[in-house]
């Protein structure tokens, strides 16, 4: 036997529940939420759930009060670090197969007391989502059209809806949340409000029925009041033309890998508005514009645009056609084989949103100590991001910024024209920010397609060189010229010659001796490259 609403007293519809409240004066804005709770101690009358006891999918740490009720635990899938208090009424109002779930739980939800969740086809409550005392969330209504019969005996509306509340939002108490709802993430539910629409990400809504009051806004970079349907969608519009931050994506025959990217970006970002993806294809002859195509008709909401270039016009000039095309604040360069580990770009967000101060912002992939550091001037910049600042994942421009640059090309053919781009960002806005995170996992494809001698010694001090007299000390220059030699280009140099990779060193020793001849060390570092040998070649003799 199924279950429906009126079986275990739940309110009859949205709709009744929206008119009963129309007597009741508007709440007031919701306050700040409070921190959420510790959970407390359970009940010494009876013990907390087992988690044994059958669900679709229990995660890790996760606690159930005593006396929450949870019907059709096999349709009930419930992520880790979840916190449900007592008085919890979990409800599966279909038959029940167990064949999938149709209340989702992401991982870090809570529940306060007496939280309905009542499911006929799919509810999903994202991710850190809250939800305060006596909120009720279905994903049908109560019929009741049929007049002579008793409404008990209706049934519900239909079973093929889905209400889905999005990550990081915050459902205030006594809250009514039914029948075909989508609440983006990162929102705010006044407590008493009664939701019969879908609403955006980033939004604040109240009342019964619920409207939208509040929302972050891209031009202000701030919460603004947005009460009436022209001020909401202009909210919106400027969403669209200006996120906070684009994650410009450069791709050149790597299908496979730069949907495997794109999935990485989307599942953590969904159709958030205050980001959008930029893809430029510099002509790839392999399947990358069906991937594309593809996957936009996938996600028809996320934020993304692309292109396919004529003709290949090179790998640096393609970064600068994408930065040029990007709309937000902030610009992510992002390599098409890298990805994005999860839980990574919503903080990346608000880390660029409160770094506003910044031209740029350097993600040292290689200090996972997770700590932000806040830096000023080319020496600083240049003695903490170094060559790693050519690792093209790490790149972060602030759009006015790069947009008063002008010659954006100016070293392109070094290998590194977007060292020069970060380098110039902050010798015009010298404040800059270093992330100390290790956001990506990486394909690992050998770059066989440059000279390696040519790029990180003769490309790298040109523009080091171009800056000694903008801004850039020659104390700095000089130390990072023995720096990035110690550093990073012999470990790199070695790791080359004795793994036997395609990388092109042809000229390497010549090259390190135009450019360190007059340095004390160059003997001693030019014996050590002669040192290094490939596996099995031959020893000189002594």
């Amino acid at each position: 036997m199924t279950r429906n609403e009126s079986e275990t007293g739940a309110p009859d519809t949205v709709g009744e529940a929206a008119k009963a409240a129309e007597a009741a004066a508007e709440p007031a804005e919701p306050a700040e939420p409070s921190e959420p709770s510790e959970p407390s101690e359970p009940s010494t009358s009876s013990e907390p759930e087992d988690p044994s006891h059958g669900f679709y999918h229990l995660g890790d740490n996760t606690y159930i009060e005593a006396d929450c009720q949870l019907h059709g635990r096999p349709e009930i899938s419930i992520g880790s670090g979840v916190f449900m208090r007592t008085g919890a009424w979990f409800n599966i109002c279909t038959e029940v197969t167990g064949e999938r779930p149709k209340i989702i739980v992401g991982d870090g939800c809570q529940f306060n007391v007496g939280v309905s969740v009542s499911a006929a086809n799919r509810i999903v409550l994202e991710r850190f989502s809250i939800y305060g005392h006596h909120t009720y969330i279905s994903d049908t209504q109560h019929e009741y059209r049929q007049i002579g019969v008793p409404i008990i005996m209706q049934g519900i509306t239909r079973t093929d809806d889905e209400t889905i509340i999005g990550e990081a939002t915050w459902v205030g108490a006594n809250c009514i949340i039914g029948g075909g709802i989508r609440i983006g993430r990162g929102s705010v539910i006044g407590a008493n409000s009664v939701v019969t629409r879908s609403l955006p990400d980033y939004c604040v809504a109240v009342g019964s029925p619920a409207r939208i009051v509040k929302m972050f806004d891209t031009e202000a970079a701030d919460w603004i009041s947005a009460r009436t349907p022209e001020e909401v969608e202009a909210v919106m519009r400027r969403r669209r033309e200006r996120p906070v931050l684009s994650i410009c994506i450069p791709t050149f025959n790597r299908a496979a890998d730069l949907l495997r990217c794109l999935h990485s970006i989307v599942m953590q970002t969904g159709d958030c508005t205050l980001i959008e993806i930029v893809v430029s294809d510099n002509a790839s002859p392999d399947e990358t514009q069906q991937v594309l195509e593809t996957f936009a008709v996938q996600y028809p909401n996320c934020n993304l645009r692309y292109w396919r270039n004529e003709e290949n016009i090179g790998a640096e000039r393609n970064i600068v056609k994408l930065l040029n095309e990007a709309r937000g604040d902030y610009m992510l360069l992002h390599g098409d084989d890298d990805f994005f580990h999860d839980m990574t770009i919503m903080p990346l967000l608000h880390l660029v949103n409160t770094n506003r101060s910044s031209s740029v912002l350097f993600i040292d992939v290689l200090n996972d100590n997770a700590r932000v550091e806040s830096g000023e001037g080319l020496d600083a910049f240049v003695a903490k991001a170094s060559l790693n600042a050519g690792f093209l994942s790490s790149v972060i421009l602030e759009r006015a910024i790069y947009e008063q640059i002008e010659d954006k090309s100016a070293f392109i053919g070094t290998g590194f024209n977007h060292i020069y781009l970060q380098l110039e960002a902050v010798r015009r806005k010298p404040g800059f920010t270093v992330i100390n995170k290790s956001m990506f996992a990486y394909a690992g494809n050998d770059s066989a397609d440059y000279n390696f001698g040519e790029y990180f010694i003769e490309g790298y001090l040109q523009i080091l060189s171009h800056f000694e007299q903008r801004g850039l000390s020659a104390k700095a220059l000089k130390h990072e010229k023995g720096n990035m030699l110690a550093a990073t280009v012999l470990p790199w140099y070695q790791r080359i010659v004795e793994r036997g990779l395609s990388t092109d060193i042809t000229g390497f020793e010549d090259i390190y001796t135009a450019h360190y001849k007059d340095e004390p060390y160059y003997v001693d570092i030019l014996n050590w490259i002669r040192s290094v040998k490939r596996p099995g070649s031959p020893k000189e003799s002594d």
